[in-house]
């Protein structure tokens, strides 16, 4: 088993706190008042970045003054973006407490600070009473929880009846197992794909209804096409997913890409009701 010391060097890759910090200072952002869409580069941990977070809230319910939840925040990106967009407050965890911190000083320097509440936490156990929830999302977590049936059965118990849940992830292709390292692992240790219908069919099992998956492959290849593009140095953007994946993030993104171009894995969306 993973400890929660590597999960945190693997997501931070370092001083995380410092490289931002340059990052954020380079871009003429560091202590000023920010608008949501001045971190967009940085914020929006996928290989998509916000055209994901928008994509997958156009499919979901999300009503004015609603209490959802963001199971894998990060640094709270689509958090700060579905707040803005639909008036509502979101509840955020996840695992890495280096994210926690910067997704809650970027709250702070975005002014959401009293729409959106970021703390640690681990999704097989979520911290909360029954059916306390309008909704919930995950982008991109799954692929890391080796229990699906509890991180989904956690997921079911604290949303209220007739609620949504929405969510991303790559699937296990039928050819073989991907390309290490990715963007969410290194090696098979800490990564836990599963074919979509199997992943279907637990919700199923589980209690969730109304389940509707969509294919996402085709855009996740543009994605990563446009991620990895070769520029000269001096023309790497200043901020963007590389300054919190590190110098390795290049071949990871590649290898993810590879993984979708031969049918090795598989993302998809998936949006269902409680």
């Amino acid at each position: 088993m993973v400890s929660i010391t590597e999960i945190e060097n693997f997501w931070t890759r370092g001083d995380l706190h410092s490289r931002i910090n340059q990052a954020m200072l380079d871009s003429g952002l560091n202590n000023k008042k920010l608008e949501i869409e001045d971190l967009f580069p940085i914020d929006q941990y996928h290989a998509r970045g916000i055209g994901a977070t928008i994509d997958l809230g156009k499919r979901m319910p999300i009503t004015e003054n609603q209490k959802i939840i963001d199971i894998g925040c990060g640094l709270g990106g689509p958090a700060r973006y579905y707040a803005k967009e639909f008036k509502c407050h979101i509840t955020g965890i996840d695992i890495t407490p280096s994210f926690i911190e910067i997704g809650n000083e970027f709250n702070r320097l975005t002014s959401m600070s009293n729409m959106i509440d970021l703390h640690v936490g681990k999704g097989e156990k979520l911290e909360f009473e029954d059916e306390v929830f309008d909704g919930a999302y995950s982008q991109h977590v799954t692929m890391n929880i080796s229990d699906r049936n509890k991180f989904f059965s956690e997921i079911y118990r604290v949303l209220k009846k007739g609620s949504f849940f929405a969510f991303t992830e790559h699937g296990l292709g039928p050819k073989d197992n991907p390309i290490f390292p990715l963007p969410w692992a290194d090696n098979l240790d800490m990564s836990f794909l599963l074919p979509p219908a199997k992943t279907v069919t637990i919700l199923k099992e589980i209690g969730f209804i109304n389940i509707k998956l969509i294919e996402t492959g085709d855009k996740y290849i543009e994605g990563y096409e446009k991620l990895i593009q070769k520029q000269p140095k001096s023309e790497k953007p200043t901020l963007g997913i590389h300054v919190i994946g590190g110098p390795s993030m290049h071949e990871r993104s590649i290898n993810s890409m590879r993984s979708i171009k031969e049918n090795r894995t598989l993302p998809f969306e998936i949006v269902c009701e409680k």
